[in-house]
């Protein structure tokens, strides 16, 4: 494999990278990495080039988006205080170099370097990171506790539980029965972290989203699952 880096107008700089690997021209924009086109071998870098022109809007409002949730981060720095449904978090000047995490039953425990800046974008990255360890934690404790509640209450069934550290959806359902629950539930309100697992409970029953799958989860939620699903439309996965 083999780069190339030219400055676009309007973009910037731009990476293409030839490698066997790639079956077309991809473009990928990323905060760290900027904007990177995979190039076949096949394909001359300057068809590449042609190609990255051609889809300078698509990539002026891609890399926008990217800024603006940048610009949105959450700043951890102790100062306005934050909690995971059920631990306190707390940022804590250590003398050591590393960063570590100490969880506990009702907090856990940030240590970060004294002599440095806590909103660095490497310590607050860090930061992020233990505190989605700390979901995992959380959703370990919880969500399996709810999955076996509702399927006493309603006599339901299903193969096995796996949380993942998904961002793409909140549960899902599997041919087998096999339900996948994402950790990013572990911020959303009790009552819609119910509603996710029994709309994943009622697919062991309805493998679609047809009229009867509807009338099942309207069943379980007291008639409320129109507007639990519209409510499920404020949160989201991202939630950096």
């Amino acid at each position: 494999m083999y780069n190339k880096v030219v400055v676009v107008e309007k973009i910037g700089v731009v990476e293409y990278r030839k490698s066997a690997k790639a079956r077309c021209l991809r473009i990928s924009v990323h905060r760290e990495k900027g904007v990177t086109v995979s190039v076949p071998e096949r394909v001359s870098f300057n068809e590449a080039e042609s190609f990255v022109l051609s889809r300078i809007e698509w990539i002026e409002k891609s890399l926008h988006k990217l800024n603006s949730t940048a610009q949105q981060q959450t700043i951890y720095n102790g100062k306005d205080g934050f909690s995971t449904k059920f631990r306190v978090m707390n940022l804590i000047p250590d003398d050591r170099k590393n960063m570590r995490l100490k969880i506990a039953d009702k907090r856990f425990d940030i240590y970060y370097p004294c002599d440095a800046n806590i909103e660095n974008s490497d310590i607050q990255s860090i930061i992020r990171k233990f505190i989605e360890h700390v979901w995992k934690v959380e959703a370990h404790e919880y969500l399996p506790g709810r999955l076996s509640h509702w399927t006493e209450v309603y006599n339901l069934k299903y193969k096995s539980l796996t949380i993942k550290n998904t961002r793409s959806f909140w549960g899902k359902c599997g041919g087998d029965n096999s339900i996948i629950l994402s950790l990013h539930l572990m911020h959303l309100p009790d009552h819609l972290i119910d509603y996710v697992i029994l709309h994943e409970l009622c697919h062991t029953v309805h493998k679609n989203h047809r009229k009867e799958f509807w009338q099942l989860l309207d069943k379980y939620t007291s008639g409320k699952a129109k507007i639990l699903a519209k409510e499920m439309k404020n949160y989201s996965t991202r939630i950096y």
